[in-house]
């Protein structure tokens, strides 16, 4: 007897409406990796896989993916346990990562913010120059194309929802909780082991990194 998605649900006596939400959530889910709660258009996705957690993480891993959560804040993963899902970035991609990610741990630190920490593309650019130990920068082109990207998987954002001026040094961009998800360090030296992984994947011409 072949199985059917409907029987499936049906097995775990759900109501009708949740039944029929469900394969769009998963599929929302697996499209965009994240589910914030504080993101309006994320909102009811997030309530709904909350109250139907057991349901989502069953079915995800059927497919071979782990359901997370981020408890602080608040957003739901999906993350492939194989590699054949895992995004690929460029080397200056995942650097990129790094600098928001220790910006991110450092402001949240200094300030003990409750909220998403707040930072320009100037400052952007000087902890990239830190970190890279470049005295040149990222083209505007690279910043734009990088910073965009980062954007629509949900790592940063702008404070009024406006395209990112990296032409501005003053233009504020939000980072994101799911920053420290994607890359889950616990400690300084943890984020220096990443620091000599890529610098030394760029010594030897690295132009593509799993993260």
């Amino acid at each position: 007897m072949p199985f059917e998605v409907a029987t499936i649900l049906e097995s775990a006596a759900l109501p009708e409406k949740a039944r029929r939400d469900i394969p769009r959530a998963v599929n929302r889910l697996l499209g965009q990796t994240f589910l914030h709660q504080d993101v309006e258009a994320d909102k009811d996705d997030y309530y709904f896989v909350h109250r139907h957690r057991e349901v989502f993480e069953t079915l995800l891993a059927l497919c071979g993916f782990k359901l997370l959560h981020n408890d602080y804040h608040r957003i739901f993963q999906a993350v492939s346990e194989f590699s054949y899902c895992r995004a690929h970035y460029r080397l200056d991609e995942t650097l990129m990562i790094v600098v928001l990610r220790k910006l991110h741990e450092e402001r949240s630190e200094q300030l003990n913010l409750a909220t998403d920490p707040v930072v320009t593309v100037g400052e952007v650019r000087e902890e990239y120059r830190t970190v890279t130990g470049k005295e040149r920068d990222l083209g505007v082109i690279q910043y734009e194309i990088i910073l965009r990207h980062l954007r629509v998987l949900g790592l940063i954002d702008t404070l009024d929802g406006r395209t990112i001026d990296v032409r501005n040094s003053e233009t504020r961009l939000r980072l994101r909780g799911s920053i420290r998800m994607v890359l889950p360090v616990q400690s300084a030296d943890e984020m220096e082991a990443w620091l000599r992984k890529y610098r030394a994947a760029e010594a030897n011409d690295g132009q593509e990194v799993e993260a």
